[in-house]
């Protein structure tokens, strides 16, 4: 990461800057390292050890008890502050590297086919066609909502009408694109993971822990 960071700004640049620099991948390579400590160094060898009979056991023991909500309250905490940098990575990963894919593979892709450029701008109500055939009257509540009838797959080819002599360029193009539509949804499941943990996770712990105790001081033998 380091020779990276160094490569992309030049040498005079990093021993200028260096230590601020030295901070912040610092910190970012530590996020990191506590996520894979805490469940290479401690939650698989205790899974190992001890199974999963307490996680929501029959008879509730403070062994139990105490297993349960110290791995609800870790897990909690290591998760909220390092899935957000993950986020932020994987996002700038695909600002650089999945955008112009998607852009430059998508274009030439289209290209090749003869088909139209279409570019449009905006959203809701404001959402405007720029370039490319004009929608439909009839569909245009539709297409600002997103939704467009007998619209073809991004990835459909009429092989009929393409020229052979255009195969080579499909290939390369439509191999460039598919890995800047893999960043995006790599980007997408990284988004939805840190919405889960941000805003779901807390109140799931809570709620684990909030019957992990009723059932080890009021209920420690239910059902039996």
């Amino acid at each position: 990461m380091q020779g990276a960071t160094q490569g992309v700004i030049g040498p005079e640049n990093y021993v200028e800057y260096g230590p601020l620099i030295a901070g912040g991948l610092l910190r970012v390579r530590l996020e990191l390292c506590v996520v894979e400590s805490f469940f290479n160094e401690a939650v698989l060898p205790f899974v190992r050890q001890n199974g999963l009979s307490w996680v929501l056991p029959l008879h509730e023991t403070v062994e139990t008890f105490v297993a349960g909500s110290i791995f609800a309250l870790a897990t909690t905490f290591i998760l909220v502050g390092s899935t957000k940098i993950v986020t932020v990575l994987v996002t700038y990963s695909d600002l650089l590297i999945g955008a112009p894919c998607r852009l430059f593979g998508g274009f030439f892709f289209d290209r090749a086919q003869d088909k139209p450029v279409i570019l449009d701008l905006g959203a809701g109500f404001f959402k405007t066609r720029v370039f490319g055939p004009p929608v439909p009257p009839s569909e245009e509540k539709l297409w600002r909502k997103g939704i467009e009838l007998d619209k073809p797959s991004v990835w459909e080819v009429d092989w009929d009408n393409v020229s052979p002599s255009k195969y080579p360029i499909i290939f390369t193009s439509g191999s460039v694109k598919a890995v800047g539509e893999s960043s995006k949804f790599v980007r997408k499941v990284t988004e939805a993971v840190d919405l889960f943990v941000g805003r779901y996770l807390v109140l799931i712990a809570s709620g684990y822990l909030g019957v992990k105790f009723l059932h080890f001081k009021i209920f420690p033998d239910f059902p039996f």
